[in-house]
């Protein structure tokens, strides 16, 4: 038998990642899912899968296998929508401690905890893993509870594991269909007529789940690590994505353009409980630069690669259209 890890967050795009490379380096892997949660590709893979919650700690005690050695907690809430704060609060900051205490009960020895690179919120310059975080004072919920949730990862620490936390970029690459992947869809549908004036990171996520896998032996106690790609605008992006599916480049448009439609998406949303397209968080999120992060850290001590965007986005776009989805 190989060595064990269970991991949350498991139906999700880099958790999807993450269960290939480990069961190709042999490990034996258990999964957590929610109950209505989509199966289907975690069915692909010869792993275990156990229903319950990080909300629920009850649940992780019986989830949670004895004798397990590593903890990937790639579970989260990534909505920008503040009326959703109070769930995204209870799965990022609530569920990593419930992820931590039972973890440490359970005798696990290392926890890998999947934050992002949002919780240096509106940093400018160079950002290091060195920079003060911006997150613990961002209105944007998102970034705050990413922040907190960090905190209680590291808590781990004086439980006696030991803690790696992984901060990503932009990930892209195969099994994305509703992260950076549906920017392909609404290029199709003429959806996106316009992009923030933005900066991002582009990273692949085949390079972001082996720095997962290699921060278990090399990664150094209460540490955290950049995963970022080199600096692009994000109508590049846009760009590189529109040149492959024969979509029409969308314009970049001014911030306060952006800001005015998020503020009207919001009170549409408030009529109709259908959540929207754009948000002010989201509008403030697209329109933000001047953030440039490095990943030397990581690139030194985990092996970490930085593939061109090029490579990211057409790993994308090959999975989406072999999948059929486009």
């Amino acid at each position: 038998m190989g060595r064990t890890a269970f991991l949350t967050g498991g139906t999700g795009f880099i958790g999807i990642n993450l269960i290939e490379l480990l069961v190709s380096e042999g490990w034996d892997v258990t999964a957590l899912h929610r109950p209505t949660s989509n199966l289907s590709y975690l069915k692909r893979f010869p792993i275990k899968l156990v229903e319950g919650s990080i909300t629920d700690r009850a649940s992780l005690e019986r989830a949670i296998p004895a004798g397990t050695e590593v903890v990937f907690h790639v579970a989260g809430d990534t909505s920008f929508w503040s009326k959703k704060n109070a769930q995204q609060n209870a799965i990022n900051i609530d569920g990593t401690r419930n992820m931590v205490e039972v973890s440490a009960a359970k005798g696990v020895a290392t926890f890998i905890h999947t934050s992002s690179n949002s919780v240096w919120g509106r940093a400018k310059g160079v950002v290091t893993e060195d920079t003060p975080s911006h997150g613990k004072s961002s209105w944007i919920n998102y970034e705050r509870s990413k922040h907190l949730g960090e905190i209680e990862a590291l808590k781990g620490v004086e439980l006696g594991m030991k803690v790696v936390v992984l901060n990503p970029a932009e990930v892209l690459g195969p099994y994305d269909s509703n992260n950076w992947g549906r920017l392909f869809f609404l290029l199709r549908d003429r959806a996106l007529p316009a992009v923030g004036p933005s900066t991002v990171s582009p990273t692949h996520v085949r390079d972001v789940v082996r720095a997962h896998l290699a921060a278990v032996d090399r990664g150094r106690n209460g540490e955290r690590y950049l995963l970022a790609g080199d600096e692009h605008e994000l109508v590049e992006l846009a760009a590189e994505m529109a040149a492959l599916s024969g979509a029409k480049v969308p314009r970049k448009a001014p911030m306060w353009v952006l800001k005015a439609f998020g503020r009207l998406s919001v009170m549409v949303a408030a009529l109709t409980g259908k959540e929207p397209e754009i948000t002010p968080e989201l509008a403030e999120a697209a329109a933000s630069k001047g953030a440039t992060f490095r990943s030397d850290k990581a690139i030194r001590e985990l092996g970490y690669q930085i593939q061109p965007m090029s490579v990211s986005v057409r790993d994308t776009y090959d999975w989406l259209v072999e999948e059929g989805l486009l």
